[in-house]
């Protein structure tokens, strides 16, 4: 993801750093962003600055020494608070205006921090977090964070002077390791135990947002060591999901909802081939218990999400009442015209032959039927919400609008199931938030984002999970709501003609268009409700062909899901 969203971006991060160096012919191993996307100059600055004053590779080699310790990304960045003080002293004499620019980034700190979503705040690394406050509040003359002793060490530890050289630096950032983390870089670490620690941190990254983002180049495709994106790097060093991994999804998400060997029979059918470096986990997101700070923290903060969700909807009760019966209105009309009515009894019309002995043994005179009201419903409705990192700053909204579809398809008696999807550690987890049989819609509050999404398996699996005794006889249509931008961690597997490549971009729309397309030749519907940037247009036209409806804001969503369903039904009655 990273290395998709910041391709044009890199170019320009990059001039900046060898603008800084005054060279051009190295390849930077660092670069820097903020969360949006946008190049962080300041600090792509401080970059080149290292080129130009410090011997950048033995800077590099010392970062390398720490690789598969799991704390490395928080080293990294405490380390380069410590090579800005060092290398801003020795700039600055030369370039006075470099204090201006200093000043300007600590005041963007702020800005960026503010425009951060909460669970982006909460994602953050609290230590991390507080060093850089302490750092930017003493540039730009604001009050300073309240520090604890030790929080007041590390700070002042942090101010690499300028007069230092490259071997007086990495003495500093070796002492900073040592004293505050009694870690010593480049001690020895079995490769095995090595390799399990790598394999770690690269799944964290999955959901760690900080102020700015200290990107280790590369090209993904494991060319140069630890090169970071929000994929693996490079396709050799990825490890398939463990049982450590499995029982952290099981205390985040819940236990499964299927037994171990149906579990095992789903992942041997759908597993294999470009995902057969992939695991699959189904649940209802029962008993999540957290088995390490990590997992308790997710679990914190997505309950933390369901209380935001839950207030959303109160403070906005009144329009998506409007909008359920908008919605409910339009669906009943397509349905009047697409379904016939169920009949019901009467004194006149069509004879009932089963009944008829009711008129002269019981005088019962209603042996006839005629057209009821309510309509006999032919399909059935899966709801799948994408709940990767992409949605996170439209979590409330997407929630009400899930709950708005639920209960406007259960106020027509079409039977509908919600399931979100999101990737963590190799395993693609379907979370249902409300069942068939059940009319309550409120858990869609449940929805929370985070994670990577590998949206053509996610649609497999849930084209499989068909065995509930209220889809028999009727014709399923799959709605899910979407940015049309799959991407995942794991790769996908090699296959007799193609080797393996990484789950992004082309590749990765081209296994979702496939699996719309088996899903599609079962004779199951599938449509997109398609909330994303106009960037991915194309790639949502590729996978789902004219089904789909954009949704820009709440208010269209009543025609649009009206329409994209009506669209549905018609290539069901050409059937």
């Amino acid at each position: 993801m990273i290395k998709k969203q910041f391709t044009l971006s890199a170019r320009r991060a990059r001039n900046i750093i060898w603008n800084a160096a005054g060279r051009y012919d190295f390849e930077p191993p660092f670069m820097a962003f903020f969360p949006n996307g946008n190049p962080d100059n300041y600090f792509n600055m401080v970059v080149g600055f290292t080129q130009k004053w410090l011997d950048l590779p033995r800077i590099w080699d010392f970062f390398a020494a720490y690789e598969g310790d799991r704390r490395a990304e928080e080293f990294d960045e405490y380390l380069w608070l410590g090579l800005e003080n060092c290398v801003y002293e020795k700039e600055v004499r030369e370039r006075p205006i470099l204090a201006d620019l200093r000043r300007k980034r600590a005041e963007q700190f702020y800005v960026e921090q503010a425009s951060l979503s909460r669970q982006q705040m909460e994602y953050q690394s609290m230590p991390v977090y507080t060093q850089q406050e302490a750092r930017w509040a003493s540039v730009c003359g604001k009050h300073a964070p309240i520090l604890t002793p030790k929080e007041k060490q590390m700070a002042e530890s942090l101010r690499f002077p300028g007069e230092l050289d490259t071997d007086g630096v990495l003495e500093r950032m070796r002492d900073f390791l040592t004293r505050f983390f009694r870690y010593v870089p480049g001690e020895s670490v079995t490769a095995p135990r090595k390799a399990g620690r790598l394999a770690l941190r690269l799944l964290r990254r999955e959901h760690v947002r900080r102020d700015h983002l200290l990107i280790r180049t590369g090209t993904g495709e494991g060319n140069h060591p630890r090169a970071v994106s929000l994929r693996h790097e490079g396709l050799g060093r990825y490890v398939p999901p463990t049982e450590e991994d499995e029982k952290f999804i099981r205390a985040v998400f819940g236990r499964s909802m299927l037994s171990e060997p149906e579990m095992r029979i789903l992942e041997n059918e759908l597993c294999t081939e470009e995902d057969a470096l992939c695991r699959l986990w189904v649940t209802k997101g029962d008993d999540p218990r957290g088995i390490d700070r990590e997992s308790a923290d997710i679990l914190q903060s997505s309950r933390r999400q369901q209380e935001r969700n839950s207030a959303f909807y109160q403070q906005n009760a009144a329009l998506i009442r409007s909008s359920v019966k908008s919605l409910s209105a339009k669906l009943d009309t397509i349905l009047s015209t697409y379904f016939k009515h169920m009949p019901e009894k009467a004194l006149t019309g069509r004879i009932s032959p089963e009944n008829a002995f009711r008129l002269p043994v019981l005088q019962d005179g209603k042996v006839f039927l005629k057209d009821g009201e309510e309509i006999e419903q032919e399909i059935f409705v899966d709801l799948l919400l994408d709940a990767s990192q992409s949605r996170m700053n439209s979590q409330e909204v997407l929630s009400s609008e899930a709950y708005i579809l639920a209960k406007s398809l259960t106020a027509v008696h079409i039977p509908v199931r919600i399931f979100t999807f999101r990737s963590f550690r190799g395993f693609t987890i379907l979370d249902m938030v409300k069942s068939v049989s059940s009319t309550e819609c409120r858990g869609t509050s449940r929805y929370s984002a985070a994670g990577w999404n590998r949206d053509s398996l996610a649609l497999k699996a849930l084209g499989r999970l068909d065995d509930d005794p209220m889809l028999q006889g009727k014709r399923r249509v799959i709605l899910i709501m979407t940015d049309a931008s799959p991407n995942d961690s794991a790769p996908l597997g090699a296959t007799e003609r193609l080797i393996p490549r990484e789950y992004d971009g082309a590749a990765a729309v081209k296994a979702t268009e496939n699996a719309v397309r088996a899903l599609r030749s079962q004779g199951i519907r599938v449509g997109a409700v398609f909330h994303g940037n106009s960037s991915h247009i194309d790639d949502l036209h590729q996978i789902y062909g004219h089904a789909y409806v954009r949704i820009r804001k709440a208010s269209q969503l009543a025609q649009g899901v009206s329409d994209l369903l009506l669209m549905l039904l018609r290539e069901m009655r050409n059937d």
